[in-house]
C-alpha cells in the first residue's frame, strides 16, 4: 500500500517540527535507535534514515522536505544535503534525565482508541494554552504493551518547565474536555495524574509490598483482556481465575524488571519514541 502524501499549506511546519522533535533533548535520550547513530557520526544522520521514520513518509518529495529543514534553526545539513544533524551540542545525559523525571507527568484513564493524533491535537488545544510558562511541551508519550502494541490508556508528558508541570498536576482534568472546574465533570470521568517520579515510586513500592492503586489501574487494561479470553473458553480449557492472575504477576515482574534496568543504567527504552514515529 502506498502511503498518502501530505499536501497541506503547512507542509514546511510540520517537517520542521517533527523532525526537530526527533533531535530533542526529550527524544535522543530515550530513541535507543536513532541515539546509536547519531553518537556514531558525531552527530549526523542520513537524511534517507529519517525518510523512512512512520511520520515521515507522508512527506514527499525528498527535495521539498529538505528546503522546510533548510529553514530550521536548530538542524544543520550538510554540504551535499543528504545528512543532517541538531544545530546546539547535547547536554550531558544525566542532566537531561533528571530534567525529563523531574518535568514528566504521568497520566491514566484515557480511552484506549485514542490515536497519537488526538492526543496531540488534545494537549496542544486544551492545555498548553493554560500553561503559566511555556506555551508548548517537550513530549507526549502512549504506554503501550510489548507484547501486541495495544494502547493502555495511560500518557506520559514531558513539561518544558516544572512550573507548568505543577500546575498541570493542580488541576482537574478530563478526556476530552481538557482542564475542567470543580463540578463540570464527574469526579469518576476525571483522569488520573501524578508525577512520573512519584509514579515510580509508587511502582517500585507496588513490585515489593503488594498491589497498591496504581498498579490495580495500570492493571485494569490487562484484567478486561482476561476477561475476554475467559469469556471465549470452553469449560474444559476453563483456567481458574486465581492461577491466571499469579502467572500475570510473574509476567508483569519480569518485564517491568527489565524495563527498570534498562532505565536506569543506559537511556530510557524507546517505547513511546517508535509512537511518535509512526
Amino acid at each position: 500500500m502506498t502511503d498518502s502524501v501530505y499536501t497541506g499549506e503547512d507542509f514546511a511546519d510540520k517537517v520542521k517540527k517533527q523532525v526537530e522533535f526527533y533531535f530533542s533533548d526529550s527524544n535522543l535520550q530515550t530513541d535507543r535507535f536513532l541515539w546509536r547513530i547519531y553518537e556514531a557520526n558525531d552527530g549526523w544522520v542520513e537524511l534517507k534514515t529519517i525518510l523512512t521514520f512512520g511520520r515521515m513518509r507522508q512527506f514527499r518529495p525528498e527535495e521539498k522536505v529538505i528546503e522546510a529543514l533548510k529553514t530550521s534553526d536548530k538542524l544543520t545539513l550538510s554540504a551535499n544535503e543528504d545528512m543532517i544533524r541538531r544545530t546546539a551540542p547535547l547536554k550531558d545525559f544525566s542532566e537531561l534525565k533528571n530534567t525529563r523525571k523531574r518535568n514528566s507527568v504521568h497520566i491514566e484513564g484515557f480511552p484506549t482508541g485514542v490515536s497519537q493524533e488526538e492526543l496531540e491535537e488534545w494537549v496542544n488545544t486544551k492545555i498548553v494554552p493554560n500553561l503559566p510558562k511555556e506555551k508548548s511541551v517537550s513530549s507526549i508519550r502512549r504506554i503501550r504493551s510489548r507484547s501486541n502494541k495495544e494502547f493502555f490508556g495511560v500518557v506520559d508528558v514531558e513539561f518544558r518547565t516544572l512550573e507548568d508541570a505543577e500546575y498541570f498536576l493542580g488541576v482537574a482534568i478530563a478526556f476530552p474536555q481538557g482542564i475542567v472546574a470543580d463540578g463540570e465533570v464527574d469526579e469518576k470521568d476525571h483522569l488520573k495524574k501524578m508525577s512520573l517520579l512519584t509514579f515510580r515510586e509508587m511502582r517500585e513500592s507496588g513490585k515489593r509490598f503488594g498491589v497498591n492503586e496504581v498498579t490495580k489501574r495500570r492493571n485494569s487494561f490487562k484484567d478486561n483482556q482476561r476477561k475476554k479470553f475467559r469469556k471465549g473458553r470452553n469449560d474444559s480449557e476453563a483456567v481458574s481465575e486465581e492461577d491466571e492472575k499469579k502467572e500475570e504477576t510473574k509476567e508483569e515482574t519480569k518485564e517491568e524488571t527489565k524495563e527498570e534496568t534498562k532505565e536506569e543504567t543506559k537511556e530510557e527504552t524507546k517505547e513511546e519514541t517508535k509512537e511518535a514515529k509512526e
